[in-house]
């Protein structure tokens, strides 16, 4: 589908925000009903089997309710992500519209069309009308057209970025909707007793919340979705560039499968460690192994240079490029940052974000696409 400027004008990311807070709000509700009905049933303080059928039972339900409130809370992250790229895109799309409709000046603005259309038919007219005694009227006239065309390729471009936000939305939500059906349907009749779900693993701590945003309209996750592409700027790209923070991944870690095994060396395995120690810190079980994993992504995505930048892709054309050694735009960077660590460009904060989004939405860093598909032997693809 197409977008228009009055398809993006009518969008309304806050509703997505509230949806998110609703989500938070029924997750810390059903963890508290979860916790308050197994302490009830401990102060009845029974004894025997039908003492321990009652706490096994009260275990079981509560195991499927953290199911439940996980999920939940991976939603109100889509959404708190989403909120930040679509005010991005949409903002960027009525800001570039707007520039060229109230130019500077006396003359008539641009005309533009819903599809993003640039005229300058109304100022060319105006020109021509007052025309005496200049003597070249005409090439002004042709570069009003050029400055339609640049106003279009602009526009073109926002538009194009906004249709892109608009799909990760969709599916980043859609994903946790689904992850969320499948946890509630484990819960069953409580009458019934069913055995209770099978949790996944993940390395995010039990009790994580959506993080939150200090910057005004953000969320985030996107990151956009993620906001890193396969390949970030300078330096960087899906086969990876040359290493500014010493040592590299080499993908003949992964010659015989499984996950990347090639440890970082130098500056940047200090990067990595004093990363992990604070991820640690904030109760994410990240392993010393997975240091190889965030090494690979950082190769693949920014090359290893903390200050490589895209300027290519949809989220450049949007105004919000992909930053540093994880390739973070600064909607998913202000919504996955941690207190203190809050500057993009440095190597430890653009980990530190990069992998908080990562486990978050995948589970592990084990999950992100990109490591799944290289342990296949594919090729690397953004997360």
């Amino acid at each position: 589908m197409t977008l228009t400027i009055p398809d993006v004008e009518q969008w309304k990311p806050d509703q997505l925000g509230t949806a998110a807070t609703n989500a938070a709000n029924l997750a810390t509700r059903l963890d508290g009903l979860a916790t308050s009905g197994r302490t009830s049933a401990e102060t009845l303080r029974w004894s025997g089997p039908a003492g321990t059928a009652a706490k096994t039972r009260m275990d079981t339900e509560k195991t499927r309710a953290g199911a439940v409130s996980a999920a939940l809370l991976e939603l109100q992250t889509a959404l708190n992500v989403e909120v930040g790229n679509l005010t991005e895109t949409k903002n960027k799309v009525l800001q570039l519209r707007d520039a060229a409709q109230t130019p500077n000046g006396e003359m008539p603005g641009f005309q533009v069309a819903a599809d993003g259309t640039v005229s300058a038919q109304a100022r060319m007219d105006y020109l021509r009308k007052h025309a005496e005694g200049k003597a070249n009227v005409e090439g002004e006239c042709l570069a009003e057209m050029y400055l339609a065309a640049v106003h279009q390729w602009h526009i073109a471009n926002a538009l194009k970025a906004a249709s892109d936000a608009a799909e990760r939305a969709r599916v980043a939500v859609e994903n946790a909707a689904v992850k969320l059906d499948q946890a509630f349907e484990t819960l069953g009749d409580p009458k019934l007793n069913v055995a209770p779900p099978t949790v996944p693993a993940s390395t995010a701590p039990a009790s994580v919340s959506a993080p939150q945003s200090d910057k005004g309209g953000n969320s985030s996750p996107l990151m956009s979705g993620s906001g890193s592409g396969s390949g970030g700027g300078s330096g960087a790209g899906s086969g990876g560039g040359s290493s500014s923070g010493g040592g590299s991944w080499s993908e003949s870690a992964l010659a015989s499968g499984g996950p990347p095994s090639k440890m970082p060396t130098g500056e940047q395995a200090q990067w990595i460690q004093e990363a992990i120690r604070v991820l640690r810190e904030n109760g994410y079980d990240v392993s010393d192994s997975d240091a190889a994993i965030i090494a690979a992504i950082i190769e693949k995505e920014s090359g290893g240079d903390p200050n490589a930048i895209n300027l290519w892709d949809s989220n450049a054309a949007a105004g919000i490029p992909s930053k540093g050694l994880m390739q973070t735009i600064d909607p998913t960077f202000n919504s996955y940052k941690l207190a203190g660590h809050d500057d993009i460009w440095n190597p430890v904060d653009n980990i530190i974000a990069g992998s908080r989004y990562a486990i978050e939405r995948y589970g592990s860093l084990s999950n992100v696409p990109g490591i799944v598909a290289m342990s296949q032997n594919q090729g690397y693809v953004g997360y």
